[in-house]
């Protein structure tokens, strides 16, 4: 089941489309990850663990230990900053775009790996704005191009999905029998794999802004330019228990 949360403050929820009806706000809140997969693990390797002296002292004693975390992205809305503006004042609150006839929220996504699709996560073609109440009005008197709500919901894409590995290596030293000295090198995002949040612009009213500006720029809505996360992070660390 959906819910209504908008964020992840439950004491702000701010209304979507028609605050009229408490239905045109409900969809999956903007935390909500369907599919989350933890894996931990601990492992202690075999080897030179029956060697004596040196051979045990060096090369005996050793684990692994990570955790890799498999994720679904967060969701997000397809906007129209000029939607909703015959009952609201333009940007007062979200309002989502419309599917542009003949196309399916499916369409609305581009195809291709993730790092293909990075500069357009989004098919604009699949979208329009919120519709005109008086089309017919409007062509004749300014005063009656205002609009609906949009036809789609909210939180209904999401970006790409996300992974990441972290692990350590460890090697106790038995000094004595009561003193052990610890050293372990952990490393965060062990492969150094981006994961990329969602898009930075979603509002369609901005998209058409900048198709008739003729601008050179690349198009900014549904491009990703942001991770989540960290790069590669590598610590050595030693710990001395007596």
């Amino acid at each position: 089941m959906g819910d209504i949360l908008v964020d992840n403050n439950t004491a702000n929820n701010t209304a979507f489309n028609d605050e009229s009806t408490i239905n045109a706000s409900r969809g999956i809140s903007d935390f909500n990850r369907p599919h989350v997969l933890k894996i931990s693990y601990v492992y202690e390797l075999p080897f030179f663990s029956n060697a004596a002296g040196f051979m045990h002292a060096a090369l005996g004693g050793w684990s692994v230990s990570g955790v890799t975390s498999f994720q679904s992205s967060l969701p997000f809305s397809i906007l129209d900053s000029n939607g909703g503006n015959a009952f609201l004042g333009a940007g007062t609150s979200p309002v989502s775009a419309s599917l542009a006839s003949g196309e399916t929220i499916s369409d609305g996504m581009s195809s291709g790996s993730v790092t293909q699709r990075l500069n357009g996560w989004l098919n604009p073609a699949a979208f329009s704005t919120a519709p005109l109440l008086y089309p017919a009005q409007c062509a004749t008197d300014p005063n009656f191009c205002t609009t609906g709500f949009g036809n789609l919901g909210r939180n209904i894409y999401r970006g790409p999905f996300q992974q990441n590995w972290d692990f350590s290596l460890i090697k106790h030293f038995k000094i004595t029998e009561r003193q052990d000295l610890r050293f372990a090198a952990d490393f965060f995002n062990l492969w150094n794999h981006p994961n990329f949040g969602t898009p930075l612009v979603t509002d369609y009213e901005q998209y058409l802004a900048w198709a008739a500006s003729g601008q050179t720029s690349p198009d900014p809505f549904g491009r990703i330019v942001q991770t989540t996360g960290t790069p590669r992070l590598i610590q050595f660390s030693l710990r001395w228990t007596f």
